[in-house]
């Protein structure tokens, strides 16, 4: 991400209540619990098939790493991953990782679509959002 500092683009990653707002496929978030480092995570949505799923997440502000774990679903049995931003460069590297399990009463090649939307496909347009929400926080800092 040029001319994006890591801190802002971790900034955008762990403010979970803006999710609805910068990705269209999660509709709903619900912040169970946070402590600041620790938080648990309900999030719904919609690809194909309405969804809803329960993460822990470890959000470590020094090291600017955020992993989680998953705690329960409809649709989405399983999920695991983490997000890493380091400098590069004249802006920030991100190390974006996830493992995803989707179970549905629905025929295989629509599984394979939510799949899909949920991970790959929604991915470029994932981290476009990140980046841009970034960017807009660090103007209205300077203005």
């Amino acid at each position: 991400m040029p001319g994006i500092k890591p801190g802002a683009a971790y900034a955008v990653v762990v403010d979970f209540a803006a999710y609805p707002r910068l990705f269209p496929e999660i509709k709903h978030v619900n912040v169970l619990s946070t402590d600041g480092r620790h938080a648990r995570v309900e999030f719904r949505g919609s690809i194909v098939l309405p969804f809803r799923y329960v993460l822990d997440l470890d959000c470590d502000p020094e090291a600017l790493t955020v992993t989680w774990s998953f705690v329960e679903g409809e649709v989405v049995k399983n999920s695991e991953g983490g997000w890493q931003f380091t400098s590069e460069a004249g802006g920030a590297r991100v190390s974006y990782q996830v493992a995803m399990e989707i179970s549905a009463p629905v025929p295989e090649f629509l599984l394979r679509k939510i799949t899909d939307g949920l991970v790959a496909l929604s991915l470029p347009a994932m981290f476009a959002s990140v980046e841009r929400e970034a960017r807009q926080r660090t103007q209205a800092d300077l203005g």
